[in-house]
């Protein structure tokens, strides 16, 4: 079905402004996108939420689980907050991912647009076609009756979590909106944002070595890939990436923030010991020969010479370990 939004649904509107529809803001903004609602005092106001250097992943089960989770998707707050448009926008599982061709997705489309009004059907439509919309002109069968017209103008929108709305629109159907006022986050509010975000970011990190390393190890009888392992390279490689996961490992399950606790930074000639029960060199002990910088900021290693024998190493060996790892004697 195709319309004219601007002179067929904002016909009679009478000032009664298009609220509860989510538009992307520029370039630049601090927000990713923003909606005009009417809070507790019955003022509009517009409501900006989403980081816009982050991409949500609300396609992944899991992860949508654990966002809805940590924000209390089940009991949002208000239209007048972040969260309430966050935790839509995290309920929605896109119509891409549900089906598999473009004939499929029309389809679907126009079935869940058949409770949600003419807003939904011309944003579903644009959508699709891109700049070959055109709308629908008055005779044509396509062009929805005037009762139609009078529910679009009255209907309370309520968002799919999905669908984005142009901004200079909604400003077209009601120039006042630019006047809203902006409803920013408090520091508390933006910092919980930022590290949910980064949260989300490791854990699915975490996730894809898993399962890249499970799949490596449910194949080692091939022997094509017992072959590829044997390259010199990944050797060192691995090693990296195991230091790197026992660093990660040991941070997250360790480091307490009392400052007492934390471990001393190491320096050239000092005396160390390994402690961490989960590396093959653990109980080797040694002097502090040089301190190395890691890449991208990752800290710094430990450079030591050992000073005892053990069952992967022997005196005078050289290894090198994150400070994590190691305690001072």
């Amino acid at each position: 079905m195709e319309i004219d939004l601007l002179n067929n649904i904002v016909a009679g509107k009478k000032g009664k402004a298009p609220l509860n529809k989510p538009f992307r803001l520029p370039s630049g903004s601090k927000k990713k996108f923003g909606v005009y609602v009417k809070n507790d005092k019955g003022n509009i106001v517009k409501v900006t939420f989403g980081d816009p250097n982050m991409s949500i992943k609300r396609d992944d089960p899991e992860r949508r689980k654990a966002y809805r989770a940590r924000h209390g998707c089940d009991n949002p707050g208000p239209k007048w907050k972040a969260n309430y448009w966050s935790c839509k926008m995290w309920s929605a599982k896109p119509v891409s991912k549900i089906t598999a061709n473009e004939e499929e997705i029309t389809l679907e489309v126009e079935i869940q647009g058949k409770n949600k009004g003419l807003w939904y059907n011309i944003q579903q439509k644009k959508k699709r076609m891109g700049k070959n919309y055109r709308p629908a002109k008055p005779g044509s069968p396509d062009r929805p009756s005037k009762d139609a017209f009078k529910k679009a103008q009255a209907e309370e929108y309520e968002w799919d979590g999905e669908t984005e709305f142009d901004q200079a629109e909604l400003l077209k159907l009601d120039p006042s909106l630019a006047q809203a006022e902006e409803i920013p986050e408090t520091s508390e509010e933006e910092l919980q944002e930022y590290k949910d975000d980064f949260y989300g970011m490791i854990v699915g990190s975490i996730n894809s070595i898993q399962v890249h390393a499970q799949n490596i190890l449910n194949k080692l009888e091939d022997s094509m890939v017992k072959e590829n392992l044997t390259e010199p390279f990944l050797q060192q490689m691995a090693a990296l990436a195991e230091d790197y996961m026992i660093t990660i490992h040991n941070y997250v399950m360790f480091n307490k923030e009392d400052e007492s606790t934390a471990p001393a930074m190491f320096q050239v000639g000092d005396k160390v010991k390994n402690i961490n029960a989960m590396c093959k060199h653990y109980g080797s002990e040694g002097t502090v020969k040089e301190i190395r910088d890691l890449p991208q900021d990752m800290g710094y290693a430990v450079i030591y010479e050992c000073s005892n024998n053990g069952p992967t190493w022997k005196m005078g060996d050289m290894l090198g370990k994150t400070e994590i790892q190691l305690k001072k004697i």
